[in-house]
């Protein structure tokens, strides 16, 4: 009998014996005990906190709180679970070791000889990590000794990433965040293209720190020779400031058929570039941000990288910093040129001071800006558009004053006075400095109106209707904004849009250029709304309709295009979208870009659209000559259709009707692989690009995102 009962003895005087830790449960078909041990057996069973271990057996030590499982060993924690043949686990510091593991928490599951680990880490011997499920194609990472921290980072040492058991790439010192894994940076693309020939690009940014990667692209063309450039990825985020970043060059020793720039000058052989875009936050206030795009021609991201290019085709170099108080914005900005062959409104630099509306007591509110700006605009080297070299240095600052009235609930006005003050230091026909003080009166107003059917109609999920209506009348009265354009360089000036710009004198950022204004902006905005079950109510449809009556025109048009904006969405499953522009002196239409969009849950979806901007010219208060508009008339269509769980074909098709051509074709086939690897077969086709190839196959290989 005390033989039965000793083991259960040994269990209820653990604590008396080391402290108060707390006591696993343990069971198993057969028990035993030895002098120190109480041995399960016959498939043991213990709980402790958080964790469950099974295994064949387990040796628990009531004095030492260790329990050693012997074969088959399961010890799942968490999301975690560990696999081995023998695991020794202490109870008191939640420690363990085990011989010739497997362990796995998803998207990462590991093999190695030997292992330790505690609440917070776990360090592998010769260790091989998989990216996802094992398999002969899965992203691996292999190290002698390997430190994982779940949920958070991988670190190792001398280590090689590579495919299944196969290692490929040594990496030497390895940190990152299991939620940003390596080869979520890693591409390869390869293909033919008349332009560049036989090519194959590879990229790669390998982890260093928890906050940094390092390395870089290469492209091989056989029509073009090596392209080849470091890179770096960087992120920090603690409890007082966020800051990520990243940087990307390129040089390449070009020996293809170069042509000629935008400047219609000869293109050199050394070809380079260099991107770099930054963004940080400091504590709730100080917000800092900028971005760097250097092409040694106007040309060579259009050549190697056209998926960028297509998203930036005018890059743009600038720093700015800002501070947010309370009430106002203090910022530093500054937009430089490193590129030759554009122009660019340069401000060396810009600094500024926003106050955001304050009441004054009695209704009424104010708010001012100034600024302090040194500018400079010159037309790049050997420009085929003559055009003086134009500085400023200018302070500027606007006050206004505004008392919004509220009638009644579906009736608000919003009286505007304000005056804006401007210096220029420097300025033209022969005068050294020029000062000028604007006025400005006006108005918003708006008027709020909405009615409610009870229609219903359950095939289209609609439940109810609801249509609100603002119609909205501003107004704004500047006199003689014009004056003092002989003395003053108009460097901002107003640019090409088909978008009405803002009215009030405080919004205005072509003060260079102003012109008298005695405009009244009439608009009317509509929604059509209907209850969600999800998201309490959804929008059926959008019409807002504006345009502009020119009180005074001044040799201008009476009225500006009117302008439409129409969103219908009378299901889930379609959009149709529209923007119109139409002369109001004959209705001519200026401007038309409309699109359809049909989704089938995730089967496919199809985006049918057009797009039309009527031929003309503009003038350009750079040079005082107008400046031809190429129209556009032009037909797209985009389709994604997943023929099965593996397979996705996409179809993207532009069609110029004015040149009778297709402009751009691509057809490709995106290829699942076991969700971790998508493979992209692509062939395109372009007529009329003078600088992309005619035609081109390619294949890339992106690893899914975790």
């Amino acid at each position: 009998m005390i033989r039965r009962l000793f083991p259960i003895l040994l269990l209820i005087s653990a604590p008396l014996l080391h402290g108060a830790v707390a006591l696993p449960q343990i069971s198993a078909p057969h028990t035993s005990a030895t002098e120190t041990d109480t041995v399960f057996t016959g498939g043991a069973r213990m709980t402790y906190e958080n964790i469950l271990l099974l295994a064949d057996e387990i040796h628990y030590n009531p004095k030492t709180q260790v329990a050693h499982a012997i074969g088959r060993v399961s010890l799942t924690r968490g999301a975690q679970r560990l696999l081995a043949d023998d695991l020794t686990y202490n109870l008191v510091d939640r420690t363990y070791t085990v011989k010739d593991m497997r362990v796995g928490e998803y998207p990462f599951y590991g093999t190695g000889s030997a292992a330790e680990g505690g609440p917070t880490s776990l360090i592998i011997h010769n260790a091989m990590l998989a990216f996802s499920e094992p398999t002969p194609i899965t992203p691996t990472l292999k190290a002698n000794a390997l430190t994982y921290t779940p949920g958070n980072t991988v670190k190792a040492q001398n280590a090689f990433i590579g495919l299944g058991s196969l290692p490929l790439i040594p990496v030497g010192n390895y940190s990152e965040s299991v939620k940003d894994p390596l080869f979520a940076h890693m591409n390869v693309q390869a293909g033919f293209s008349s332009r560049l020939g036989a090519y194959l690009e590879l990229g790669l940014m390998a982890p260093v720190t928890p906050s940094l990667k390092l390395g870089g692209d290469l492209g091989l063309y056989t029509n073009r020779g090596v392209l080849v450039g470091p890179g770096m990825e960087y992120g920090f985020s603690n409890a007082t400031q966020n800051m990520h970043g990243k940087l990307s060059t390129g040089y390449i020793n070009d020996q293809g058929k170069l042509g000629t720039d935008v400047l219609l000058q000869p293109i050199p052989k050394d070809r380079g570039f260099v991107t770099w875009e930054h963004y940080q936050t400091i504590g709730d206030h100080v917000n800092l941000l900028g971005e760097v795009n250097y092409w040694s021609d106007s040309a060579i991201m259009r050549d190697f990288r056209p998926d960028a290019f297509n998203n930036v085709q005018n890059p743009d170099n600038f720093f700015e910093g800002y501070y947010t108080g309370d009430n106002y914005v203090i910022s530093a900005f500054t937009r430089f040129q490193p590129n030759n062959y554009e122009a660019v409104q340069q401000r060396l630099p810009e600094i500024r001071f926003d106050g955001l509306p304050v009441e004054l007591g009695s209704g009424f509110y104010h708010r001012f800006s100034a600024s302090v700006a040194v500018l400079r605009d010159a037309e790049p080297d050997n420009s085929i558009i003559a055009g003086p070299t134009l500085t400023s240095d200018r302070l500027d600052a606007y006050y206004a004053l505004t008392r919004p009235f509220t009638p009644n609930e579906w009736l608000s006005v919003k009286p505007v006075a304000g005056t804006r003050f401007t210096y220029y230091d420097q300025t033209q026909a022969a005068r050294n400095n020029y000062a000028r003080m604007l006025g400005e009166l006006g108005f918003d107003a708006e008027l709020h109106a909405n009615a409610t059917y009870d229609y219903k109609k359950t095939r289209w999920d609609i439940d109810g209707l609801r249509h609100e209506v603002t119609p909205y009348v501003s107004y704004r009265y500047i006199p003689e904004a014009d004056k003092g354009q002989p003395y003053i360089p108009p460097i901002d000036r107003s640019v090409f849009s088909t978008y009405l710009q803002p009215l009030g004198l405080g919004d205005r950022r072509d003060i260079d250029t102003l012109k008298a204004t005695n405009v009244l902006r009439l608009g009317l905005d509509n929604v059509l709304q209907t209850r969600d079950a999800r998201y309490a109510s959804r929008n059926l449809a959008d019409l807002n309709v504006a345009t502009d009556w020119n009180l005074d025109p001044q040799g201008a048009a009476r009225f500006s295009t009117i302008q439409s904006q129409l969103t219908v969405t009378p299901a889930k499953w379609i959009v149709f979208d529209a923007y119109q522009n139409v002369a109001a002196s004959d209705m001519r239409l200026s401007e038309l870009n409309t699109g359809v969009t049909f989704k089938d849950a995730n089967v496919w979806s199809l985006r049918i659209g057009t797009e039309y901007l009527e031929p003309g010219t503009y003038q350009s208060y750079a040079t005082a000559l107008p400046t031809p508009i190429n129209g556009i008339q032009e037909y797209t269509t985009e389709l994604h259709y997943f023929l099965n769980e593996v397979y996705e074909a996409i179809v993207n098709v532009a069609y110029d009707s004015r040149q009778q051509r297709f402009t751009q074709q691509t057809y490709a086939i995106r290829q699942n692989i076991r969700n971790l690897w998508f493979i992209s077969y692509v062939v395109s086709l372009t007529n009329g690009d003078s600088r992309q190839s005619s035609a081109g196959f390619s294949v890339r290989i992106d690893l899914a995102r975790f």
